[in-house]
């Protein structure tokens, strides 16, 4: 029961966090979110794996940093999404990136069970009906959409990547790949010169979603030690119906049929993808 409750925590603060962090960046420099939150994740962090080993060996660190930057490329291109796409349907098309470790894995030679092979097929379907225009040739939603995509395909490389850094170390991976995290946000901000001043009270909002997401982040971790990983993986996947259903009430998006029907698909294929 606590690993579910732990899962169901991870679903939520991931859920919450994808929502609440591309609302804030509509209305304030999406630089400032960015750097402002992952800031904030970083130093969740480190509190959390105060006394752990964090050391790595070079593979395991090189597969730490390059989650981390692949990390903040899918933030960057998701908030990006969201500020101008509906967020209904930007979030479970970001969240089909989770097919590339499964496709990474088939290319080593791994044999995906039943579940995930069924699985593949949905996101990608789903992820086409969701790109689907309406029939009066209007947009319905689907701005943002290629940026969506960059999220999906930057996600599951940090998926890819961030599991093999764990495999060295969990406490290792999850501190250095945030590091990189910030640092890569930082040096994009001053390379794009993009603007970061908020007043104070915007200040404190940036922090949320970082706080957050290592929150989640630190949940699946104690989920996945003390239960099932084939059931807390499919309890903590669920984390984008958490946003769709905030855009839904707190947004009132109302997608076309069809995109919804997509946005459907690609969540059923991502949960079956962590059945599997």
């Amino acid at each position: 029961m606590i690993a579910i409750l732990l899962a169901l925590g991870t679903a939520f603060g991931y859920g919450v966090a994808n929502y609440l962090a591309p609302v804030l960046g509509r209305r304030m420099p999406l630089g400032a979110v960015l750097l402002g939150s992952q800031v904030a994740g970083l130093a969740v962090s480190v509190l959390l794996t105060l006394g752990a080993d964090l050391t790595m060996d070079a593979r395991g660190l090189a597969l730490a940093v390059a989650a981390g930057v692949a990390n903040a490329g899918a933030l960057a291109c998701f908030y990006r999404a969201a500020r101008t796409g509906n967020l209904s349907i930007v979030s479970p098309v970001a969240a089909g990136g989770a097919v590339v470790p499964v496709l990474v894995g088939l290319l080593a030679g791994d044999r995906p069970g039943p579940w995930q092979l069924a699985g593949i097929p949905l996101v990608l379907a789903g992820i086409v009906l969701a790109a689907r225009r309406s029939a009066a040739g209007g947009v319905s939603g689907t701005e943002g959409l290629g940026w969506a995509l960059g999220a999906a395909a930057l996600f599951g490389t940090f998926l890819a990547t961030y599991a093999g850094a764990a495999a060295d170390s969990s406490a290792g991976a999850l501190v250095w790949s945030r590091v990189a995290l910030v640092v890569s946000t930082g040096v994009a901000v001053l390379v794009l010169r993009a603007p970061v001043r908020v007043g104070p009270r915007d200040g404190a909002l940036v922090l949320a979603p970082g706080l957050l997401l290592a929150l989640g982040t630190f949940a699946f971790g104690e989920a996945t030690r003390i239960g099932l990983l084939s059931v807390v993986s499919v309890i903590a996947t669920l984390n984008p119906v958490v946003t769709v259903v905030l855009a839904f009430v707190l947004l009132r998006e109302r997608p076309a049929t069809v995109q919804r029907v997509g946005a459907g698909l690609a969540l059923a294929g991502i949960v079956l993808l962590a059945a599997g």
